[in-house]
């Protein structure tokens, strides 16, 4: 009969422990041991005390037979063949009671671990997943499929899933980050990363790399614009006058070019000098720099500088002079134009030297040749004159 009853109440409290009821039970009871006690539902013949150490008994041995089986997932494992279906039916209701508690308890506190363990694996596998994907990305590897590992847990290969893909999501974006950062570098705006970029190490620091490239191109273009508006500035001799509002650097170029153009200025007019000392042999001052004392200066110091002007004036003089000798400029002065004019001038002169010279000579020749031919024919005649008169005075006295 007892036996009944216990199988009675224990379907009773399978029925009733469902998710809602054990949830509520569990946690409203912080503290096992200190279960209260409906002193109505006490044996009337028992005092209070008496039967609560019953109750605190049955309960703990319920209790701990549910955790036993809770903890091996095999719920009323050890009620088979059990010495405490003897108990009353009120007694069996606090067996059950722990039972149910304990039982619970420990079915949650697996399914916690369980659930640690499968977050730990995924995150573990995330991880390494996450870390394979920026790997692959750097090499230009990506696979399209993400590889299992055999050995691993589904949750371990799950999250590497997971981890794989997000890499290569984070690392597309950075793409795209480091784009716009430049964009807004080169607008010479101050650095404002957007929401959807620094919310990832790697997309914010795409950006911020764009950005600084961007404004590094905005400030070399800068740098090279007010370098060849300096080197105008200089080459023109126009007053020093950094423009304002330039950056340090930006400024220092355009010093450095108006300097840089000055200077070539200068060496401009040196070497305008030094080429008329090819055109003139005496030196004169060119209207252009009758203003500006220090190119005047400039162009007088390369007119005089030139040392060579008259020893090619004569190369180039005694080379025409010479017979069968064709124009040959030196190559260090091929491409100096007053130079190749003079040369040529001077050159010329010496062939019409050449020309007048031999025209001299043939002339004196002809004189020459001439003169001893008169000179041969008229001695001739007069030897033979006088040849004749000897033969008549021959003659005149043979007759006497």
């Amino acid at each position: 009969m007892r036996k009944k009853i216990f199988i009675l109440v224990i379907l009773g409290y399978v029925t009733l422990s469902t998710t809602y009821f054990l949830e509520s039970y569990v946690y409203a009871t912080t503290d096992e041991e200190s279960v209260a006690v409906n002193e109505d539902s006490l044996s009337s013949n028992l005092s209070a005390e008496d039967n609560k150490m019953i109750f605190d008994r049955l309960y703990d041995e319920g209790y701990q037979l549910g955790v036993e089986d809770g903890g091996n997932e095999k719920p009323y494992e050890n009620f088979k063949d059990s010495q405490f279906l003897n108990y009353i039916a009120e007694e069996s209701q606090w067996f059950v009671m722990g039972y149910t508690v304990g039982y619970e308890k420990a079915k949650r506190t697996k399914e916690d671990e369980a659930k640690a363990i499968a977050e730990r694996e995924s995150s573990d596998g995330e991880q390494e997943g996450y870390q394979q994907g920026l790997e692959d990305y750097k090499h230009a590897t990506v696979a399209y499929n993400t590889p299992k590992t055999p050995a691993k847990s589904k949750d371990w290969n799950k999250g590497f899933s997971l981890g794989y893909t997000k890499a290569i999501e984070i690392m597309d974006l950075s793409i795209k980050a480091k784009k716009d950062g430049h964009t807004q570098g080169l607008e010479g705006e101050a650095l404002n990363i957007p929401e959807i970029y620094s919310a990832d190490e790697i997309t914010r620091k795409a950006y911020e790399e764009g950005f600084q490239s961007g404004q590094q191109e905005q400030e070399d273009k800068l740098k090279k614009e007010y370098k060849q508006e300096g080197y105008k500035q200089g080459y023109a001799l126009n007053a020093f006058s950094v423009p304002s509002g330039l950056s340090s650097e930006v400024a220092t170029a355009f010093e450095q070019g108006y300097y840089k153009g000055e200077k070539q200025r200068h060496n401009d007019v040196r070497q305008e000098g030094f080429n008329a000392a090819f055109t003139y042999t005496t030196y004169h001052s060119p209207s252009t720099y009758q203003t500006n004392t220090r190119l005047l200066e400039t162009y007088k110091e390369g007119f005089q500088s030139n040392k060579v002007a008259n020893q090619l004036r004569k190369d180039a003089y005694e080379e025409g002079w010479k017979l069968g000798d064709t124009l040959t400029i030196p190559a260090k002065y091929k491409h100096t134009k007053p130079a190749v004019a003079m040369y040529k001038h001077y050159y010329e002169l010496g062939q019409k030297k050449q020309r007048q010279t031999v025209f001299e000579v043939f002339i004196g020749l002809l004189v020459l040749i001439s003169g001893i031919g008169a000179y041969t024919v008229f001695g001739r005649k007069r030897n033979k004159k006088e040849a004749f008169n000897l033969e008549e005075n021959a003659e005149g006295v043979g007759v006497k």
